[in-house]
């Protein structure tokens, strides 16, 4: 038996930590971001067996794979009956900030579930609820799964997994208008600090939850739609100071080189903005006014790479969970 599963990543802009709750499907973030259609792709393969794991591929966490397939089980002791051989293949760089370890969830249990034939929708509630679940118990990301669930431009209102049935999710609210934007995304090819660091850390996460909850009041009012684009772009930039994550030199020095590579490009006119990504040594490269064309893409990564930086190109995802 064979399954595939293509699950973006997510980019976010804007949080404040809210992991306090005892339950870990109520423990999330408030915020906003985005989806994206680069991320993991995960193809499996099943044989009859006792359980067994194989993990191929670039998979940056192998403990991963192996939480999904426990906690699959609970719903889908079947799973338990087969060896299987995991291909892991990342479109974008690990511990960047770009919500691979949450794509990878969702791909790996919504792959092995295509594998056995489960009915898509319910697959795809199962993932989410479980990825959720592997991303708590592994001191990951607090709200990409929700936002995975949501595509587009997102606004977490409430954290947590959002409900998705009567048996599956939790409290989590969130929103999203989408909207296909055309962006770069932007890393240093050093390592980059893990998530963990920063949310499992008490004065970073007071800090943060402090500057998220003031520049997420603005955009909780009113509705949510690409009219909000601009006070989306304004808003990001002032958490990135208040939460004293911009204060980082390495992310001060990357946003100096970006800032060269677009006027070596011929964009130093504020038609294209940079933002930070959360929590990694990373930006993305939006444009300033929408709709825009994707016209400027390949001439802004070719000065990023000269500068040796990774640069590559993508655009919002609607529905991050099948971008095949």
């Amino acid at each position: 038996m064979i399954g595939r599963a293509h699950v973006g990543g997510h980019v976010t802009l804007i949080f404040s930590i809210q992991d306090d709750a005892e339950s870990l499907l109520e423990q999330g973030s408030r915020g906003a971001g985005m989806s994206l259609n680069r991320g993991v792709i995960v193809e499996v393969t099943a044989e009859q067996g006792n359980g067994a794991l194989q993990i191929e591929g670039d998979a940056p966490s192998q403990e991963l794979h192996h939480v999904v397939l426990e906690e699959l089980a609970n719903f889908e002791p079947s799973v338990s009956d087969y060896d299987w051989i995991i291909r892991h293949t990342c479109e974008l760089p690990p511990s960047q900030g770009f919500g691979l370890s949450a794509a990878g969830a969702i791909a790996s249990c919504l792959a092995m579930q295509r594998a056995l034939q489960i009915e898509e929708e319910l697959a795809r509630d199962r993932a989410i609820h479980i990825a959720h679940r592997v991303e708590r118990r592994l001191s990951g990301g607090l709200g990409d799964v929700a936002a995975l669930h949501a595509g587009g431009i997102e606004l977490r209102l409430e954290p947590g997994c959002p409900q998705l049935s009567n048996d599956l999710g939790g409290r989590g609210a969130v929103i999203s208008w989408h909207e296909e934007i055309p962006v770069v995304i932007v890393w240093r090819t050093t390592s980059s600090q893990h998530t963990s660091n920063y949310i499992d850390d008490g004065e970073w996460k007071l800090a943060i939850r402090a500057a998220g909850e003031h520049c997420l009041f603005g955009l909780r009012e009113g509705q949510w739609n690409n009219s909000r684009w601009k006070e989306l772009l304004s808003k990001s930039a002032e958490f990135s100071e208040r939460s004293g994550l911009l204060n980082d030199s390495g992310r001060l020095d990357l946003l100096h080189l970006i800032g060269g590579a677009l006027a070596g490009s011929g964009y130093a006119d504020g038609t294209l903005v940079t933002r930070l990504c959360m929590l990694g040594e990373s930006a993305i490269i939006v444009p300033n006014e929408l709709p825009s064309s994707s016209d400027w893409q390949q001439t802004v990564i070719e000065n990023l790479q000269i500068r040796n930086l990774g640069a590559t190109s993508a655009s919002v995802a609607s529905d991050a969970l099948n971008l095949d």
